[in-house]
């Protein structure tokens, strides 16, 4: 396994800064965020000009290559122009992945509409995690799930339901026990359960039941990291841990080094 940084954990840095600070700090590969949050802008998205697309460039002069695109939007709204253009944006950081070099695009569902039938956005979803595992096959991409806190596709259970109705598609566990530790689920059923499809992990601690809950840094939550790190080792897991820092919307206040260094000493612990 190696470390990763997450760019979200400083989103108030461009890109290439993100980058030569991951480098600087001892990471071995970088994760970049497409999404667009309350608290934090994308550092690429489907639309970037090939000014933002240097980034590629400076990863490989770093020495970090691109572990994955966080390509994170709702999927299931009750609209249908917005699950179109959630698919279009999907296949957009697909392809971009694609040209960037980054072997892995993970997405989520989103939560669904007050009022919205459980069943009906779930065939949405379905729809959607088949259709955008297919075109990432094409571009020679592997596409993961992630599991959220309050969205439609949020336990254990949901990976193996999706399973069940999508046999044949092959995509893979995004797998972020932050989420699930906060909905007072074990994270290690994943490693146990779903571990050989395991394509990217998270580093990032929860504590609380949601929706009181938080992600606090790294060892001041509830998850026994060593263990799960064990369990991936185990289950032939070698990709990377990344570093996903968002305490900062709780009210924890490290400094940027702190961020860095404190997270790359405790993935390069779990690593060894």
């Amino acid at each position: 396994m190696r470390t990763c940084f997450h760019s979200v954990g400083l989103p108030n840095r461009p890109l290439l800064e993100v980058i030569g600070l991951a480098a600087d700090a001892g990471y071995e590969a970088i994760e970049i965020n497409c999404e667009t949050l309350p608290w934090a802008p994308p550092h690429i998205t489907p639309a970037a000009d090939a000014g933002a697309r240097r980034a590629v460039v400076a990863a490989a002069a770093r020495g970090l290559p691109i572990a994955a695109l966080g390509a994170h939007v709702g999927m299931v709204s009750a609209d249908p122009a917005r699950r179109d253009a959630a698919r279009a944006f999907v296949e957009g950081c697909i392809d971009l992945a694609a040209d960037l070099g980054a072997p892995i695009v993970h997405i989520l569902s989103g939560p669904i509409d007050p009022g919205q039938d459980r069943e009906t956005a779930w065939a949405w979803f379905r729809d959607a995690v088949r259709d955008s595992t297919a075109h990432a096959a094409k571009r020679g991409i592997g596409l993961g799930v992630e599991a959220i806190a309050g969205h439609l596709f949020h336990e254990v259970d949901d990976y193996h339901r999706l399973y069940a109705e999508l046999p044949d598609v092959p995509f893979k566990v995004n797998f972020d026990p932050s989420h699930l530790v906060v909905q007072d689920e074990d994270p290690m059923r994943v490693v146990t359960e779903l571990g050989a499809r395991v394509d990217h992990v998270h580093l990032k601690d929860g504590k609380g039941t949601f929706p009181d809950f938080s992600f606090p840094p790294l060892g001041e939550g509830a998850i026994d990291f060593p263990a799960l790190a064990a369990g991936l080792r185990r289950a032939g897991y070698d990709g990377a841990l990344s570093v996903e820092y968002e305490a900062q919307v709780y009210g924890y206040r490290l400094t940027e080094a702190e961020i860095l260094k404190q997270g790359r000493a405790f993935a390069a612990a779990l690593t060894a």
